[in-house]
């Protein structure tokens, strides 16, 4: 009687364990299992900034929701705490949704293996397009502002600041400076010429916003590239819309990747569908070489040009 009241004690040991273990893989999570930029800054106590995320429809972004991935690039989020908020109270900021966005645009930028720890740069560029100084010589600051704070999520990391960061510009990062700043200037130049720009930017048919597409993940083949694929390029030039239906076999809508069955694969804009390794970094067999992320999508330089099979013939 004695061993069997012993083994009935570990058992329900070992099941509260269990149950313990359990509750310490879940806290923190959402419904999904992930965690999430707003997890992140709820355990942080960052409620105004948490809902700024969501007014300015930036949490799904933060987290890549909707973009192939591919590589180890991840956020670098400046999160101003509640205090440093309510000292704008005043400024009309948070009344004004794209206002609200591009100012935490620029509190946000994306490291693509640029550092490990972010006491090795000296400036970052944002996802609005400006940078910010960075300076560990007396603490870690960011344009002045204090890091307070710091806790990892599942796609970056927060750290939290005393002010709220203004850029100096009025305007945003689009598909078009993302494409410039990364160096693929022809593919820039091209998608301009063909009409892109507005698609990719999510700007939607006649600006209408439940016809906003995105966000989108863009192949975009460096120059080079292109000067490689120049006869290639010469003769898709001379079809029909055979410049337009080339570019847009560079490119994947969020849309594309909801329900998909085959991790290997995923359908363009163009119709046909690419091969994709995230592992080895391969797409359509180009490789991909770096990464910067705008507020509609991503953008990896590619080495090759892609070619649907339509247009090869």
């Amino acid at each position: 009687m004695i061993r069997r009241n012993k083994d009935m004690l570990r058992l329900l040991l070992a099941a509260l364990l269990c149950a313990g273990l359990g509750a310490a893989q879940i806290s923190g999570t959402n419904e999904t299992g992930e965690y999430g930029v707003k997890d992140a800054a709820g355990e942080l106590g960052l409620a105004t900034f948490s809902s700024a995320l969501d007014s300015a429809g930036l949490a799904d972004i933060l987290d890549n929701k909707g973009v192939l991935l591919f590589g180890s690039g991840t956020f670098a989020v400046f999160a101003p705490d509640d205090e440093a908020f309510s000292s704008i109270a005043d400024s009309g900021i948070m009344d004004n949704q794209s206002e609200l966005k591009r100012v935490l645009s620029y509190h946000v930028a994306w490291n693509d293996g640029l550092f490990d720890n972010i006491t090795e740069v000296s400036s970052l560029r944002t996802l609005q397009g400006e940078s910010l100084t960075v300076n560990s010589t007396d603490g870690l600051k960011v344009n002045g502002a204090n890091v307070t704070r710091t806790k990892e999520y599942d796609s970056g990391t927060i750290y939290v600041i005393d002010r709220v960061l203004v850029p100096a510009k009025g305007s945003s990062q689009g598909v078009e400076e993302a494409a410039d700043h990364l160096g693929v200037k022809k593919f820039a130049s091209a998608i301009k010429a063909a009409g892109f720009v507005e698609r990719l930017n999510g700007q939607g048919l006649m600006g209408i916003e439940s016809l906003r597409e995105g966000p989108f993940t863009i192949f975009a083949p460096s120059d080079e590239a292109f000067d490689r694929a120049k006869a290639a390029l010469d003769s898709i030039s001379k079809k029909d819309a055979g410049i337009r239906t080339l570019l847009s076999y560079h490119m994947v809508d969020a849309s594309a990747l909801i329900n998909r069955t085959d991790s290997n694969s995923v359908k363009t804009l163009e119709g046909d569908s690419l091969g994709v390794d995230a592992t080895s970094g391969l797409v359509g067999g180009a490789r991909t070489l770096r990464s910067e992320r705008y507020d509609n999508g991503i953008i990896y330089v590619i080495d090759q040009l892609l070619v649907p099979v339509r247009l090869s013939m």
